[in-house]
């Protein structure tokens, strides 16, 4: 029986090697590449930024809801302050009048030095409207001193800061997000920057 002398000992016949990519083709995608990089990477890098400002913010909150948690469990008068001048995160909570039963110190937070998220406060009487940003550290250092019954009465005779901003240090595109917190203790954070007829709108 004769064989075929092209086909190959399996029987299946030899399958074509496909052509690689030009130089031109290769140029043209690269630039094309270069491009896309390019123009994507400002919005990349403030989407990050955003991130970086929300996880902050949502930390403060978390820590504020800390505070008077800790103030109505122990009876007693708790204060988180905002110990940073230059307006890097950072808090200590503890509570003030110190005792077996209340540290001085329940918990504390620092930011990695190399952070570029910064806090600025304001008081009620400060009259800044949402609008205007705070400047990192105004009004620092600064806190809210929580009571037995959860309120902050120090918000109130404006002892205690009533707003903080979380704004980036380099980048003023980023989402400036705001902590509202009242005499009743509530605690809010909301967005200057979302439509009118929207619940995170600051107002």
């Amino acid at each position: 029986m004769l064989t075929d002398t092209n086909d190959s000992i399996s029987g299946y016949e030899s399958a074509e090697v496909p052509a690689g990519f030009s130089l031109i083709e290769l140029m043209i995608v690269l630039s094309a590449l270069s491009i896309l990089f390019a123009v994507g990477m400002p919005a990349f890098g403030r989407l990050l930024h955003d991130i970086d400002i929300r996880g902050s913010a949502e930390g403060l909150r978390a820590g504020l809801q800390k505070a008077r948690t800790e103030a109505i469990t122990r009876n007693a008068l708790v204060r988180i302050s905002f110990t940073n001048v230059s307006g890097r995160p950072a808090w200590t909570l503890g509570c003030v009048r110190s005792s077996l039963r209340c540290p001085e110190t329940i918990s504390s937070y620092s930011a990695n030095a190399d952070t570029l998220i910064r806090w600025g406060a304001a008081r009620s009487n400060d009259k800044i409207a949402l609008s205007t940003a705070l400047a990192p550290g105004n009004r620092m250092p600064s806190g809210v001193t929580f009571n037995a019954l959860g309120t902050a009465p120090g918000v109130e005779s404006n002892a205690d800061a009533s707003r903080i901003d979380i704004t980036h240090a380099i980048n003023e595109e980023a989402k400036r997000l705001v902590l509202m917190i009242t005499a009743a203790g509530a605690i809010r954070l909301c967005d200057p920057s979302a439509d009118s007829g929207s619940v995170l709108r600051c107002s």
